[in-house]
């Protein structure tokens, strides 16, 4: 009996394993993709809890999607789990696909390879396209604020008219000639007792003029 279990025992348990049918047509493959791209690997920038590990690429070329010149990818950290290990300073023509969370994704499943071992799927998707080069931040100018020039100043209103003075405006010179003239006027008024008619008499021109 204790032969038998120790046989039982010494046979392997069957272990787990990704198990993947043959990648298809570079094609085919491109189109079943989230992004198809050319990269560098450059880093190991984390592993977490959940069985993931993301590395860090340098984008080369792209074949499809949008893809910026630095990105990153994540896989399962296990070969069990279909993971895939990447190779640092080894650049790989990547099929990825977009996981739930938004990252762009592989697995050993897919038709990534390194770039070479790619002549096929190179020859298939053509030359590609640069990356587009990384977003510089925006440099603040100095600008000068506007300046506001001045308003035209309001047209100038017209000038008052000069006040008159009441009474009959008796104009002329003001001379001694028309200062006698006033006087005689006032001896009439107060003679006859009325104010004289507003009139403009000629004024004499010199003194012991006839007409005065």
């Amino acid at each position: 009996m204790s032969l038998i279990a120790v046989a039982v025992w010494a046979v392997p348990h069957e272990a787990s394993a990704c198990t993947c049918l043959p990648p298809p047509a570079p094609l085919v493959a491109r189109d079943q993709a989230e992004a198809v791209f050319e990269a560098r690997v450059d880093a190991v920038q984390s592993s977490d809890t959940n069985g993931m590990v993301r590395y860090g690429l340098t984008v080369l070329r792209v074949f499809k999607g949008d893809i910026q010149a630095s990105t990153s990818i994540v896989t399962r950290n296990s070969s069990a789990a279909c993971g895939r290990s990447f190779v640092l300073g080894k650049r790989y023509l990547l099929y990825a696909h977009r996981t739930p969370e938004g990252d762009l994704g592989d697995t050993m499943c897919s038709r990534t390879r390194q770039v070479g071992t790619a002549d096929e799927d190179l020859a298939a998707l053509g030359a590609g396209t640069p990356p587009p080069a990384p977003a510089s931040p925006e440099t603040q100018e100095s600008r000068e604020p506007p300046r506001i020039e001045p308003s035209a100043p309001p047209p100038a209103l017209d000038a008052p008219a000069p006040a008159t003075r009441g009474g009959c405006d008796l104009g002329g010179d003001s001379g001694p000639a028309g200062l006698a003239w006033l006087l005689l006027v006032g001896a009439l008024v107060r003679r006859r007792g009325r104010a004289p008619a507003c009139a403009t008499p000629r004024l004499p021109t010199a003194a012991g003029d006839p007409g005065a």
